[in-house]
């Protein structure tokens, strides 16, 4: 083997070994441990559904506008992020002139079944309806068991333990005619602000402005305020895995082909 032959070796070893290295730490991130090794679970919280059926509709916004680190910006009027739609509060709502084609649900099978699936005259007018049930291992009748985690660590975990779901998630906004798009979750500020924060990732937007969008929510649930730090561990993931085009391939299981789509239909065109 000639002297460049085995530089190229060694990078590959290095390169496999890193990998093997990174899905390892993932697999240690995940909820499917075996469960003699979980520490015990935490007492529940009881959801309070009258609560949430009361903010139908509400932190609702358009992700377009937001401007790239290559000059452009995020097409507005695609792709929207919004609180369940099962009932719309706000009267009228920004959704009633939006000529939507598809529409992500990520609550939980519970949380659908408690609060209604979105409004009939949603689904009826011709939307694609997918739910991608986020969250679902941790709601249950008796009420809200999310897994023990590290304090600061509880959005990173919303990613760690449904990575399938995720993938599921761009896997869908990387497909043809599928905007306007709508994603929910029940209170649109934490599986919704994961989602939103990849999404924006993706599409080159900077972390302030990512940032910026997160806690806009805090509009919305002023009791109950987010903070930035709480996106960290998700930017350091991703960071981990040499930025988000390995984050997307490596994490979530993404094709290049994937990440490709969904930019060229979510960014405004480069200007000559």
């Amino acid at each position: 083997m000639s002297g460049a032959d085995s530089v190229k070796s060694g990078r590959r070893k290095d390169w496999a070994e890193g990998r093997r290295e990174r899905r390892e730490w993932l697999n240690r991130l995940s909820v499917r441990r075996d469960p003699k090794d979980r520490l015990p679970e935490k007492p529940r919280v009881v959801v309070d559904f009258d609560l949430l059926r009361r903010i139908g509709g509400s932190n609702f916004r358009d992700l377009g506008g937001h401007p790239t680190a290559d000059g452009r910006r995020v097409r507005r009027e695609m792709v929207y992020r919004s609180a369940h739609l099962a009932h719309l509060n706000d009267a009228p709502h920004p959704l009633e002139s939006i000529r939507l084609r598809t529409l992500i649900t990520l609550q939980s099978r519970l949380e659908v079944r408690r609060l209604d699936p979105p409004r009939n005259e949603i689904l009826q007018s011709g939307v694609r309806w997918e739910h991608i049930p986020i969250g679902d291992t941790w709601f249950r009748e008796d009420g809200f068991h999310k897994i023990d985690t590290q304090p600061g660590n509880e959005h990173l975990v919303i990613l760690t333990e449904f990575r399938n779901d995720w993938q599921m998630f761009f896997k869908l906004m990387a497909e043809g005619g599928v905007y306007p798009l709508v994603f929910h979750c029940s209170a649109g500020r934490d599986r919704t602000g994961v989602g939103a924060a990849m999404l924006l990732e993706l599409l080159g937007v900077g972390r302030a402005r990512i940032i910026e969008d997160f806690l806009v929510s805090n509009e919305s649930f002023p009791k109950m305020p987010l903070s930035a730090t709480q996106l960290t561990p998700i930017f350091e993931m991703i960071d981990e895995n040499g930025g988000i085009e390995g984050f997307m391939q490596e994490v979530l299981g993404l094709a290049w082909s994937d990440l490709e789509i969904i930019r060229e239909d979510l960014l405004e065109p480069t200007r000559s």
